[in-house]
């Protein structure tokens, strides 16, 4: 049967339809707001999907934003020790340069290293996250080769109040408070919140520079949203947050052999507006304004100020036609940096136009979607993704994917400073990636559900140190499968995860920095009346610390369990105990770093209306 005009013409008058209350969110369980840059069923999205929504978060005992996506998501992460070190996420083997991470839709990382600082986003402050595995340089441009993860700060549908303090081993303390109020046409939300953590050293012996005195953490935030209904057919949201910590770390001894107090004092923060209008019941548009910055102050025996301030402004239009609902777009990037070191260049401008489609008839369904980026250093770069899907009668749906990436310099690799070893290549092209994946999902409803996709990326130009510059010298695939499966056993619900790949640099044959060849999660959960309990392992194969498989830089592989005991007081009330690496296992993401030990951690939450 031919697709008409109404079914494109229903779809947008049903995104009309659903504004028309005064809290106009998402349902957070049911939908994606990232995969299509629209917002769309996340059961019915083409490409790999994970939505963690709210309560997810509050029931999974996880200590931090990369524990919970390793968990949760499958994503691998590389940390330099425990609360606040710095750490990055893997998606399908694209390291974390490659992995495009935005908050409430804006770019927040640094310009200078290319990474966003997920260290000091605490999950007290956060409402619910998006994993999207797979090229998407088609709709969100450069570093999302790996995929994108978009976390969203708290804000609510419903009125509520919440409230949660906690306590650990280790000096953990912890506390969080919000609310969301309607009063007629306006929704306000807001959340504040703090940690504290006298954790221990974050290197141990194998690192160049360690000091085994103690290397506390310190976080503060806060989020608001003011949103309301300015006259039928348009919403105005008002909306901030800011995230401050405070983390020691080991610097190198003075000539005397004396450790200073070294710490990192870093801000990420970022605001924005946005008008969303409905000119037509076909025609939905959304016009957002916002600044995402990083600011890193250094303290100690090497000093140092930088800062990032990323002015962005995107306009997209989506239109309900006969081809089913079709996404324009226009958007501008400006990355402005402050340094105490006098970069060549502080500034460069992207600008970028974007479109996409979505179409469905007889059960199967095709996402196209191209993209335009110019930026003022490297020039244009033309990216796009395909992916077709169909039903498997009996058993499930069947993707197929295809789509080009990329990945732009940094500031550091571009106009850094030179110095008797460093000098930056202002002529650096963008990294390149070309990626397949096929993807089969069973059908949703059944008593189990699962996924299983195979996929092969490819990367050309990729950026490396080769004295005493950096260029365009490597190329690197990586392919592999992924499962998941979750279900039901008797009373248990079963969820796990597997990983298998092949990360490897294709000029030398040897596996990429950081990377596994495999890693998974199992994990089991059983309520019974007011009562929760949740147990899992998270276990990964060896990595190696080094570009070319050094015996010395070997990271053993590794089993951690942790468990949670949830009690829930009343419908408003819960207490709740959870551990993490109950074995006090000692590993490493990164030599000379040690990952978390055993931790504990008691909690009380509130929530009501």
């Amino acid at each position: 049967m031919k697709p008409t005009p109404l079914a494109g013409l229903a779809a947008a008058a049903a995104l009309v339809a659903q504004a028309q209350s005064p809290a106009d969110f998402p349902s957070y369980d049911s939908r994606s707001a990232t995969a299509a840059r629209a917002e769309r069923s996340a059961v019915d999205a083409l490409r790999d999907v994970i939505v963690i929504p709210r309560d997810r978060i509050e029931q999974s005992g996880s200590l931090s934003l990369a524990e919970l996506l390793q968990r949760h998501a499958g994503v691998e992460f590389r940390g330099a020790g425990g609360p606040g070190q710095p750490a990055g996420l893997f998606l399908r083997g694209a390291n974390a340069g490659q992995t495009l991470v935005l908050v409430d839709g804006l770019r927040v990382g640094s310009a200078t290293v290319g990474t966003t600082s997920i260290e000091n986003i605490p999950l007290d402050l956060v409402e619910r996250i998006e994993v999207v595995k797979g090229p998407l340089s088609s709709l969100y441009g450069a570093d999302a080769i790996g995929g994108v993860v978009q976390v969203f700060t708290r804000a609510g549908a419903k009125p509520r109040v919440f409230a949660s303090v906690g306590a650990g081993n280790a000096g953990e303390y912890r506390a969080a408070a919000g609310f969301t109020a309607i009063e007629k046409d306006v929704t306000y939300s807001f959340s504040a919140g703090a940690r504290k953590a006298d954790a221990p050293s974050a290197t141990n012996e194998r690192a160049a520079c360690h000091d085994p005195d103690r290397d506390p953490h310190e976080n503060a935030f806060a989020s608001a949203q003011v949103a309301w209904r300015w006259w039928q057919g348009e919403d105005i949201t008002i909306a901030g947050f800011t995230s401050q910590g405070k983390t020691h770390f080991d610097g190198c001894p003075d000539a005397q052999g004396r450790f200073g107090d070294d710490r990192n004092d870093q801000a990420i923060s970022g605001a924005r507006i946005t008008s969303r209008s409905w000119f037509a019941p076909w025609w939905a548009s959304r016009l957002t304004l916002g600044q995402g910055r990083d600011k890193l102050e250094i303290r100690g025996s090497e000093p140092g100020h930088f800062e990032t301030r990323q002015d962005q402004i995107s306009w997209v239009n989506e239109f309900g036609t006969v081809l089913g609902p079709i996404l324009l777009g226009a958007e501008s990037v400006r990355q402005q940096v402050e340094s105490d070191t006098a970069f060549s260049r502080n500034r460069r401008d992207t600008n970028s136009v974007f479109v996409s489609v979505n179409e469905t008839w007889q059960g199967q369904r095709l996402e196209a979607s191209a993209r335009r980026d110019e930026d003022e250093q490297f020039g244009g770069r033309n990216t796009g993704t395909l992916s077709y899907g169909a039903p498997w009668p009996g058993f499930g749906f069947l993707t197929f994917t295809t789509g080009r990436g990329f990945r732009a310099p940094t500031f550091f690799d571009l106009y850094a400073p030179p110095s008797d070893s460093y000098r930056p290549n202002p002529d650096l092209r963008p990294e390149r990636s070309e990626s397949r994946e096929i993807s089969l999902r069973t059908e949703p409803g059944g008593k189990w559900s699962g996924r299983l996709t195979w996929f092969d990326h490819r990367l050309e130009d990729l950026i490396t140190y080769a004295a005493p510059t950096m260029q365009n010298v490597n190329r690197a695939r990586i392919k592999g499968m992924e499962a998941s499966i979750e279900g039901f056993a008797g009373p248990v619900k079963v969820r796990g995860s597997l990983s298998v790949q092949q990360p490897r640099d294709e000029e030398t044959g040897y596996r990429l920095q950081g990377r596994a060849e495999r890693f998974g999660r199992l994990e089991l959960e059983h309520v019974s009346g007011p009562w929760r309990i949740t147990g899992g392992v998270t276990a990964s194969g060896d990595r190696f610390d080094s570009t070319h498989e050094a015996a010395g830089t070997r990271l053993p592989g590794y089993a951690t369990f942790d468990a949670v005991l949830r009690y829930r007081i009343d419908g408003n009330t819960a207490i709740e105990f959870s551990g993490a690496n109950l074995a006090d296992k000692r590993l490493e993401h990164a030599i000379g770093y040690d990952a978390p030990r055993r931790a504990f951690l008691l909690r009380f939450t509130f929530e009501g209306k």
